[in-house]
């Protein structure tokens, strides 16, 4: 049964310019698949409303591929940032209401039971804005979540960004959020690009949520591998051998 109140956006417009190849990113195939398709089977699963994928780099062989499914595409011109990306679905997602899940089109082996947990807690704690978080000991490069002494999220901080003192910090944004559609758009409208890369980040908008009072929530996982994003022909291999498994 279709979801009228979840409407999910797939982040799809990156060049991926360490891939060692012409292709769009999320064009690139494992075990003879696009790693789009991957996620778009996932968030099938979820059964939405609406999938909107925002596409950038080979934006009209992107869609020409995926064209025999019920999607709908909006162009991001300039890569100025996730945040940026986002924002190209203003307009596309002016008469939805509901909740509004962003998933990234390079994370091949995120699960439908992890983002069902997230949707499930997002509605069952009433919370405006969600993130699935990753608990590791292990070294990673994504951005870090600050929590307030009671627990709560202040802000994810880039890794780039971080100081010595957050870098410590062992929980780990994967990329992954849940958003009612309202709060999703202010947010939006309200991003800066004050930040070494000079990008407008999705991160800032749970600070963004907190400051001004709405409930944010989390989802934690401890699997790596479900929010791992490919980034380089290292991490292709690394997927194609999880996806063997």
């Amino acid at each position: 049964m279709q979801e009228q109140d979840l409407a999910i956006i797939i982040l799809a417009a990156g060049k991926g310019s360490r891939m060692q190849t012409s292709l769009a990113k999320v064009l690139i195939p494992i075990a003879e698949k696009p790693i789009l398709e991957y996620v778009l089977d996932v968030a099938e699963k979820l059964h939405p409303a609406r999938t909107i994928v925002v596409v950038g780099h080979q934006a009209d062989q992107v869609q020409e591929i995926f064209s025999k499914r019920d999607l709908e595409f909006v162009l991001q011109k300039e890569q100025l940032g996730t945040g940026h990306a986002a924002r190209q679905t203003e307009q596309a997602l002016n008469d939805f209401k509901g909740n509004v899940l962003v998933l990234c089109g390079d994370m091949p082996l995120i699960k439908t039971e992890t983002l069902e947990r997230l949707l499930l807690q997002h509605k069952e704690v009433a919370a405006k804005c969600s993130v699935l978080t990753l608990k590791s000991k292990a070294k990673h490069d994504f951005g870090r979540i600050i929590r307030d002494v009671d627990g709560s999220i202040l802000k994810i901080v880039e890794h780039r960004d971080a100081s010595a003192q957050e870098k410590i910090v062992d929980e780990f944004n994967s990329g992954v959020y849940c958003f009612d559609k309202g709060l999703f758009l202010k947010d939006l409208c309200c991003l800066g690009d004050d930040n070494v890369q000079k990008e407008y980040y999705l991160t800032d908008t749970l600070e963004y949520a907190m400051k001004n009072g709405y409930p944010v929530a989390s989802v934690q996982t401890e699997d790596t591998d479900e929010i791992f994003g490919i980034n380089s022909p290292e991490d292709l291999k690394r997927a194609e051998k999880l996806l063997e498994n």
